[in-house]
């Protein structure tokens, strides 16, 4: 059984606000959102709240396994372009 991340995505949207990491959309719910791993743990990334940001499903499986610098990069670019 999948693990029941509602408190991580609390917690998230409490640190960030409940918008998306990549293009910034603000959302009523944060818990209908993914949880993005900055440092994607197949880099060697944690489960740790300071690795861990809000995203939009579509967001997040379009940045992939991404590392750092690159989703950073991404996230300006949508932001500039005003989201997807």
């Amino acid at each position: 059984m999948p693990k029941n991340r509602d408190a991580e995505k609390r917690a998230i949207a409490r640190r960030d606000g409940p918008c998306c990491f990549y293009c910034g959309g603000r959302r009523k719910n944060p818990l209908t959102m993914s949880i993005e791993h900055l440092q994607p743990r197949a880099a060697g990334g944690s489960n740790r709240v300071q690795n861990l940001r809000l995203a939009d499903t579509l967001c997040n499986k379009l940045a992939g396994r991404l590392p750092v610098a690159a989703k950073l990069e991404l996230r300006a670019k949508w932001h500039a372009a005003d989201g997807l």
